[in-house]
C-alpha cells in the first residue's frame, strides 16, 4: 500500500464518534502526515495512540493500524506510522481488523476499572495498549465500547512494553454463545461504514 500525497484518506480515533476525512500532506514509506478536513482538537489524541487509517488505492479499500507519534494542534496535523493493513476485499478480513476502541479492563471480580485501547480484534484473539502493567497469563474481563458494548474474557499471551505503553496480545475465551455473533456483526458493520465513507470521497 503506497499512500501518496494529496491523497485523501479517513481516521479514526476511539476519542471520537466518526470517520474525520483528511488530507495526506507527507508520505514516507510507512510514516505518513495528513490534516483532518475538521478541527483535530476534536479528538482527544496523544502519542503512541492507535488510529485506524482508510484509503482507496487500485479500486480497493484499505484500513490500516496505525500508531500517532505526534499531533500539531496549531497545524492541524497528525503524523502516523501505518503498522499494518488490511484491504476490505480480503476473505480473511477478520483474523486482524484494525480498530481504536476504548475499554475498561477489570481482574477477576475486582471491581477496580483499567483503561485499555483496543488497537485490532478478531474472533479469536486482540490486541491492545495500556498503561498498566499486567503478568502474562492474566485473564481480564473487558468492556468494549463500540457501536454497542461488547463483554468478553481474554487471556494475555504476549506483552511488549513500547516508549509509550505496554502492548498485549491477547487469546479470546468465549463464555457466552451470543458474543461471538454480536464481534461479526459489528466488525461487518465497521467494513460497511469503512467503504461507503470512501466511496463518499469520489462523490464530493
Amino acid at each position: 500500500m503506497e499512500i501518496q500525497i494529496g491523497d485523501l484518506v479517513s481516521v479514526r480515533h476511539f476519542s471520537g464518534t466518526k470517520l474525520f476525512k483528511s488530507l495526506v500532506l507527507q508520505s514516507n514509506g510507512d510514516v505518513i502526515s495528513v490534516k483532518p478536513i475538521e478541527d483535530i482538537t476534536l479528538l482527544n489524541c496523544s502519542k503512541g495512540d492507535p488510529i485506524v487509517l482508510g484509503c482507496e488505492l487500485d479500486n480497493n479499500v484499505y484500513i490500516a493500524s496505525c500508531t500517532t507519534l505526534n499531533m500539531d494542534k496549531q497545524q492541524n496535523t497528525l503524523e502516523l506510522k501505518i503498522d499494518n493493513y488490511e484491504t476490505t476485499s480480503n476473505k480473511r478480513l477478520f483474523v486482524r481488523f484494525p480498530v481504536s476502541l476504548y475499554a475498561e479492563a477489570r481482574i477477576g471480580e475486582s471491581h477496580k476499572k483499567y483503561l485499555a485501547i483496543v488497537k485490532n480484534i478478531s474472533f479469536t484473539g486482540m490486541m491492545i495498549h495500556s498503561k498498566d502493567d499486567f503478568p502474562l497469563f492474566q485473564e481480564l474481563k473487558f468492556e468494549i465500547r463500540a457501536a454497542v458494548t461488547i463483554h468478553l474474557k481474554a487471556t494475555i499471551v504476549r506483552k511488549v512494553k513500547d516508549t509509550y505503553n505496554y502492548e498485549y496480545g491477547l487469546k479470546i475465551n468465549y463464555t457466552d454463545v451470543h458474543t461471538p455473533n454480536l464481534l461479526k456483526k459489528y466488525l461487518i458493520l465497521l467494513k460497511n461504514e469503512q467503504e461507503e465513507f470512501i466511496k463518499k470521497f469520489k462523490e464530493s
